[in-house]
């Protein structure tokens, strides 16, 4: 079996956004392999407990992927503040010998560094065009967990945990090892229950996570870093929770169309031609669509630490973000020059946390991870960008940890899914496979 095979069958996905099935992205080759290391989101841990913690695994995973790519080297990208993940990679290189090389790469500690464009640029120099891939200039992106599951695949062990940071209005805040699957009320009770009784849920970074209601019965996937425990009156709530409609009479009253949304905006520093002020003008007079908003990365820049209304131009570039797409629209964009000074333009990590109020939920990179167990476990057949898995298992079947679950067709864009938890099949419907735990 090749190695991409092994990463398909093994269901390696990307750690984070739509899960990109990673046979698939390193089936092109690429001069250079970078490894993410920044995890820029306020108050995850996750990237960094592995990186402090397995050093010598990230750095052969690192060289492994970059010579399925064909690259001539490897890079270990993290911040510069980082400071026992460097000693720790460090040490590591000096002891091993890898082939393609692996160097690191320190990047500089703002937000938001480990978007991958701007990665790639901080890293190699290079700039990713407008609505293009990393790969168009001869890179590839992979991150922190993804590469170590990688790793695990290629020994023939497939993806059924996922290390999670829990933080906020929780007893036990840390970093969890937890079984793909398990319902995260679940998880919410392993660290010690909520601290306060009116909460909301934000399922990844504080920044760019989605937020839920509590009593959403989420599970933890392949691509979840991050539950977050916040009161029902914190300002992210507040921001996620305002209807469009207000929204859309507020930016009618009350945007002054200062451009500090442009000034401050991660792309529009890398020369994209996005223009959330302007986008603001155009939901604001509600006749018509700003195509730069198909540029927006969604990092929340522009809404949490740059508007000087407190408005909502993230949300509202999502939402015309999505009008155009549905209107079939393919706008094309030339990449021009980077704004004068635009490294002055770049938000502190330290000041975005403050800004959006957590710096009191965050927490030192703990020396170990929790360890979790479920009695059961909900696994979506789809935990990745293109088509679901097909099950192929039924119902009061036998399963072990590691033994797939759910197959993809030859040729189809996924990943195989496995059995997370020893048990029994309880039910498969609605492209979610239940195991119970035995007794």
């Amino acid at each position: 079996m090749s190695d991409l095979d092994l990463l398909r069958s093994g269901g390696v996905v990307g750690g984070g956004g739509a899960g990109f099935p990673l046979w698939k992205k390193l089936s092109s080759p690429a001069e250079i392999l970078l490894i993410n290391g920044a995890e820029c989101e306020p108050l995850l841990k996750s990237d960094q407990y592995l990186m402090q913690r397995y050093p010598s695994d990230l750095l052969q995973a690192a060289s492994r992927l970059a010579s399925i790519i064909h690259a001539t080297e490897a890079v270990i990208c993290l911040k510069d503040h980082y400071t026992q993940q460097i000693r720790a990679l460090t040490d590591a290189l000096q002891s091993l010998s890898l082939m393609p090389a692996v160097r690191l790469h320190l990047l500089p500690t703002v937000y938001p560094i480990g978007d991958e464009q701007a990665l790639v640029h901080s890293a190699t120099g290079r700039t990713v065009p407008p609505g293009a891939l990393p790969g168009s200039i001869g890179c590839t992106v992979v991150s922190v967990s993804t590469a170590l599951n990688a790793l695990r695949a290629l020994n023939g062990k497939p993806v059924t945990r996922r290390f999670i940071t829990v933080a906020g209005e929780v007893k036990k805040p840390g970093v969890y090892c937890v079984p793909v699957g398990m319902p995260v009320r679940l998880l919410l009770e392993q660290a010690g229950g909520a601290t306060v009784q009116d909460f909301r849920l934000i399922l990844g970074g504080p920044m760019m996570g989605p937020l839920s209601a509590r009593d959403t019965e989420n599970v933890v996937t392949k691509t979840l870093g991050g539950v977050l425990v916040l009161p029902a009156d914190h300002t992210l709530v507040r921001h996620a929770e305002l209807p469009l409609e207000q929204a859309r009479i507020r930016a009618r009253s009350v945007c002054i169309q200062c451009r500090t949304c442009t000034d401050l905006c991660p792309r529009h520093l890398l020369g994209h031609p996005i223009y959330p002020h302007l986008t603001m003008r155009a939901f604001a007079s509600g006749d018509r669509l700003e195509p730069s908003a198909m540029l927006c990365m969604e990092c929340g820049i522009c809404e949490l630490y740059a508007c000087p209304m407190g408005l909502n131009p993230r949300r509202i570039q999502q939402k015309q973000k999505a009008e155009l797409r549905a209107a079939g629209e393919k706008p094309a964009f030339q990449l021009k020059d980077p704004p004068p000074l635009a490294e002055y333009h770049q938000a502190p990590s330290g000041r975005v946390l403050s800004k959006i109020h957590v710096a009191c939920y965050d927490i030192p990179v703990p020396k170990d991870a929790t360890d979790v167990s479920s009695p059961i476990v909900c696994i979506p057949l789809k935990q990745h960008i293109g088509a679901p898995a097909s099950p192929c298992v039924a119902v009061g079947d036998q399963v072990q940890r590691g033994d797939t679950i759910g197959r993809m067709a030859e040729g189809a864009l996924g990943a195989d899914i496995h059995a997370s938890i020893c048990g029994t099949v309880a039910e498969i419907e609605n492209g979610i496979v239940v195991i119970r735990a035995r007794s």
